[in-house]
């Protein structure tokens, strides 16, 4: 048996193991380029088949630049078929969660004249993942081609932060928790005017509360919305 003076090598791994806790002054700091990039985010909803997706600047608080991406999209989405190549359907500002029952804008930045824009995806098939990375790739290649871009040495970046559905007991949120009433009563159009007649969606209870939150509130806002050959 050794002198009780002398570690064992069970007794010296442990000591050599042990690290000095030694936290540096001042705040974490992220020192990675990705802290620079635009941050994109999509989410699943309880409306079958629908995602949201939206774009923060690298605080989060604020909604990136968009514009040139946005104007191009609604100028050419036609005759480039944008809504397959970059899956994205639709474009609208997403709605103030603060105050649902307001059915306000949510602004872009603090005291903003311009509301905070998302885009909206109809694919059964998809995934908030692998919607989410599919327009985060959209958005990079445009900035690297844009002519609103060229002049800057250096474009802006997007990156993938991930899928941010919300869900609890209840179950994912329904589609009026991110978009105006209004703007729910188009995506309803879009996804279903063609081969449903009006009132065959307004007396799905269920399917007007996974967009609209409630029935109620569904028939409410497709009683007087046009619907191509049907009442």
């Amino acid at each position: 048996m050794p002198p009780k003076s002398i570690a064992t090598p069970k007794k010296a791994a442990q000591t050599q193991g042990k690290v000095k806790w030694s936290p540096a002054a001042g705040p974490m700091m992220n020192m990675s380029k990705d802290k620079w990039a635009q941050k994109v985010y999509t989410a699943s909803t309880e409306a079958n088949g629908i995602f949201v997706t939206w774009s923060s600047k690298p605080s989060g608080l604020e909604g990136s630049y968009v514009k040139p991406f946005k104007n191009y999209y609604l100028k050419e989405v036609a005759d480039l078929e944008l809504d397959k190549k970059w899956k994205i359907h639709g474009i609208y500002s997403r709605r103030d969660r603060k105050d649902l029952a307001a059915n306000k804008v949510l602004q872009g930045s603090h005291n903003a004249s311009y509301g905070w824009d998302c885009f909206v995806t109809a694919a059964e098939d998809g995934t908030a993942k692998s919607i989410g990375k599919h327009i985060t790739k959209a958005l990079n290649e445009f900035a690297q081609q844009a002519e609103e871009f060229k002049a800057q040495k250096h474009k802006p970046e997007y990156i993938f932060c991930g899928d941010v559905s919300e869900a609890n007991s209840s179950g994912l949120k329904p589609l009026s928790h991110f978009l105006l009433d209004q703007d729910v009563a188009e995506v309803v159009k879009y996804v279903f005017e063609n081969g449903n007649e009006k009132n065959a969606v307004m007396n799905q209870d269920d399917l007007l509360e996974s967009f609209f939150g409630s029935a109620e509130k569904g028939r409410e806002m497709l009683e007087d919305c046009p619907w191509r050959g049907s009442t």
